[in-house]
Formats: structure tokens, C-alpha cells, sequence
């Protein structure tokens, strides 16, 4: 695949490492994706990722995956990863529905996958109830492979899914990881700050000690010191806005509602940051996991070029299908798109 032209504001349905294999080195300007999460869910097809024996193999896939992905990056790309974490078997198995088997036995009966998979606790080499930590060690590993991690963002989710543990505290937030391959990457804060909070204007008015201490004296002129100890030292306010840190109220945000099968989607207010961050106007967004084309959709939409990847033809139908009527010129309905979706992910497998 020597031009992407021709799959401009498409999705390719395949298997995700051998398309991206396809594709020319440093041709994709920004990545924003979230690969399918380990044994959380069974998508009903062979071959699946997050379905692997242990969580070594699927980080190993994870990995495999970075490398190809750091090809077709351009030098100032850069890569959203959304990953959220497990725990390591239940316990004692009590509370189990026995009509309701897990993700592994269902996809072991359905042949999607080796019958060992579904007891693997040595292989693994996890207590049970233990936190696997998967977001960290995808995070580790790219590092060790080449990647810079600018960012280890928290995605708090206000509305997540309902936990009935008792003896840890609910998990309300996921990690979206931003990555680059060299220090001088594009990044447009600009097109993402916050408007300044009053009570930031009241700070400025005081002066401040160089140390960032308690407000000095009284209201007045500001001193003229920079980093002196003890010295002045002028504050002022970026007129465009604050830069909204990694963890806030503006990462707080609500997951989409679903059906009882599937509690959450993809959230466009959550996909909308990093594209106005990460990508300038007219480049190409990728998403190797595009499942319905959410990310498309927000990417076409605030003038971007998107290419996505899945690995069911359902998923790339119904993204094509989105993609159709935005180049008709119509506005994408985001609700009719999340009520198709309904109808597809995160099917029971029979």
C-alpha cells in the first residue's frame, strides 16, 4: 500500500498488524486508539485481541503492535492510547452467576480460543484479587522500546461502571497515555485551554515571593523580581487560557450510556481533546481499533483525515456508513450511531 489516499475517511477491515504492515513509514500524523482490554470482553471472533492465555502475551501483542505503529508515525506524530486494568481472578468465586459464565470459558466453547486459557493462574503468576497494573506496564515497555511518554493521563469517569466489591474502592478512571517518538513533536495547547477560574484573577492582584509563597503584604504595585529568594515575583495569566493539567474536571468525563451488555462507548467530548491537541488541521488520524468510527466521525468532523482499522466487518460497515454521510454533507447523528452500535458490540457469544 504504497498511497493512503484511497482509504481517506474509510475503514479497513482485516487483521490490524498485517494492514498496518501494508501502510508507508511515516505517513500518519496522529494515533488515537483504545485496544480491546484483557479478558474483559469477548467480541465474538477468532483471533480476538485481549482474549491472550496471560497478560504477558498480550502486552508482548501491545508492544508488537507500538513498534508498528512507531514505523508509520510521522517524527512529530503522536499517540493517544486509552487502556483501562483488571484484577487477577475473583477470590473464593463467590457471587458468581453459574448461568453466566466468564469471557474465557464462552470463547473456549465457542473455539475461539485454546482450552488452557481459561486456567492459566501459574502461567499468569498472580494472587488472585491482585490489581494487574496493565496500563503501567504497557507504559514501562514502550518506554523500553523507544517512546517517550509525555503524559500518563487520568480519565475520571463519574458515572462508571457499577462495582459490587466491598472490600477495595470502585474504579472510577482509566488511563489515556500520550506518546511521541522524539522530544519537538506537534501539540496545540492553544486549541485546548481552559477559561481562567475568577478566583485565579483575584490570585494575580497579590504579590507573591519568588518561592510561590503566601500572597505578601497587601493589594499594590507588583515587585520586579523573577526567582530571587525572597524577592517579588510578577504573576500573570495567559490570556488564551490555563493549560488543563492531566487529571481535572476536564478530563472528568461521563461515559456514553449502552445497553445492559455493554454499560459504555466511546465518548466524543473524551476523543474531541486529544484530536485539537494532537493533529493540526487536514492531517491523518489513525485508529487501529476503530470499531464503529466514533474517533472518525470527531476527526472528519473538526477537519481531519482518519483511516481506521478493525477486525469485524460489522463494526467497519456501520463506520463507512457514518463516514458516507459526512461526505454527503451531512452532520454525523451521534445518537442513531450509538443506537446501531447497540445492536453489535459486546454480543453474548452463542
Amino acid at each position: 500500500m504504497k498511497n493512503l489516499s484511497a482509504y481517506i475517511n474509510s475503514a479497513i477491515c482485516g487483521d490490524v498488524m498485517e494492514i498496518l504492515k501494508s501502510f508507508p513509514a511515516a505517513s500518519i500524523d496522529c494515533v488515537i486508539t483504545s485496544p480491546p482490554y484483557w479478558q474483559l470482553r469477548d467480541y465474538g471472533w477468532k483471533g480476538q485481541w485481549g482474549l491472550e492465555p496471560t497478560f504477558h502475551q498480550y502486552l508482548q501483542h501491545l508492544w508488537q503492535f507500538m513498534d508498528e505503529i512507531y514505523r508509520v508515525l510521522k517524527p512529530q506524530g503522536t499517540v493517544w492510547v486509552n487502556l483501562g486494568d483488571t484484577y487477577f481472578g475473583s477470590g473464593n468465586d463467590s457471587g458468581k452467576d453459574p448461568d453466566k459464565p466468564s469471557q474465557s470459558i464462552r470463547a473456549v466453547k465457542a473455539g475461539r480460543i485454546a482450552p488452557a486459557r481459561a486456567n492459566n493462574n501459574k502461567a499468569n503468576g498472580l494472587k488472585k484479587k491482585c490489581q494487574v497494573l496493565i496500563p503501567h506496564r504497557f507504559a514501562i515497555g514502550c518506554i523500553d522500546r523507544g517512546w517517550i511518554v509525555r503524559n500518563d493521563i487520568i480519565w475520571a469517569k463519574p458515572n462508571g461502571v457499577p462495582e459490587s466489591v466491598t472490600d477495595r474502592f470502585s474504579k472510577k478512571h482509566e488511563y489515556i497515555f500520550l506518546l511521541t517518538k522524539q522530544q519537538d513533536y506537534y501539540f496545540d495547547l492553544d486549541a485546548v485551554r481552559e477559561a481562567h477560574k475568577e478566583a485565579s484573577f483575584e490570585r494575580v492582584k497579590y504579590r507573591m515571593t519568588a518561592f510561590g509563597g503566601d500572597p505578601k503584604n497587601k493589594k499594590g504595585s507588583l515587585g520586579k523580581g523573577e526567582k530571587n529568594g525572597g524577592t517579588l515575583k510578577k504573576i500573570s495569566l495567559n490570556p488564551k487560557g490555563k493549560n488543563p493539567g492531566d487529571v481535572s474536571d476536564f478530563w472528568e468525563i461521563s461515559t456514553k450510556p449502552g445497553s445492559k451488555k455493554h454499560y459504555a462507548t466511546f465518548n466524543t467530548d473524551l476523543i474531541t481533546k486529544p484530536i485539537l491537541a494532537g493533529c493540526s488541521k487536514g492531517g491523518i488520524i489513525l485508529d487501529p481499533f476503530c470499531g464503529s468510527g466514533t474517533t472518525g466521525v470527531c476527526a472528519i468532523e473538526l477537519g481531519r483525515k482518519f483511516i481506521g482499522i478493525d477486525g469485524k466487518a460489522e463494526y467497519c460497515n456501520l463506520a463507512n456508513k457514518n463516514f458516507s454521510e459526512i461526505k454527503k454533507g451531512k452532520t454525523a447523528d451521534m445518537t442513531s450511531l450509538l443506537k446501531q452500535l447497540k445492536k453489535l458490540e459486546f454480543k453474548k457469544a452463542a
